[in-house]
């Protein structure tokens, strides 16, 4: 298929302040990027992590479950339960190659924001697609990301759609030797299977 080809993508955005807990974007994406390019698709409101005896879900009755904990003031519970929740989370942050987010305008974000950081702080990929375009985004996100070359849709890792950041991995994809950039040496992935 290409260099992309069973790469880990953790798959960010917000979850508590969107109708649909982040779930459709998720889904049509992660298909796409499964279809197009053979990645392996982590998706925190469909999480990997199954047991009986811990929930890390975060979406449907589970929100509504913790909203309740907040409004009736049990916090003990809501972190407990939390606790769990950002743990699994960022786990599968450890675990990908690459993060690509989704930050809508508008939009308050707290969970999204943490997982970014750990991201670039762990020298990731961390691609970024922004609702309305690179002008919505807070400017916070420019000292972190890396910006260059600036370009018609995307600056560096920050993209104004979705079309411009399949455009950009098509590029990585299809690279035989030389990885485009930005900050191109940290397309490391592992090939698990070849040992």
């Amino acid at each position: 298929m290409g260099r992309l080809e069973g790469t880990i993508t953790y798959l960010c955005g917000p979850i508590d302040n969107v109708e649909d807990d982040g779930v459709i974007w998720r889904k049509q994406i992660g298909k796409e990027l499964s279809a197009r390019y053979g990645m392996k698709i982590l998706d925190p409101t469909d999480k990997p992590f199954k047991t009986h005896t811990l929930k890390y879900e975060e979406i449907g009755e589970e929100k509504v479950s913790a909203n309740n904990l907040r409004s009736e003031g049990r916090y003990a519970e809501l972190a407990e339960k939390f606790k769990g929740i950002v743990r699994a989370d960022l786990r599968c942050v450890d675990l990908s190659d690459v993060l690509i987010a989704y930050i809508p305008k508008d939009v308050l974000m707290c969970g999204t924001i943490h997982e970014i950081v750990v991201s670039t702080d762990s020298k990731k990929p961390t691609l970024l697609v922004v609702e309305g375009g690179r002008k919505n985004l807070s400017h916070w996100f420019w000292g972190i990301i890396p910006s260059e070359p600036h370009e018609e849709d995307r600056s560096g890792w920050i993209f104004d759609s979705w079309d411009a950041l399949f455009n950009y991995l098509d590029t990585i994809n299809e690279a035989e030797e030389d990885m485009p950039q930005p900050k191109s040496s940290r397309w490391v992935m592992l090939d698990v299977g070849s040992r």
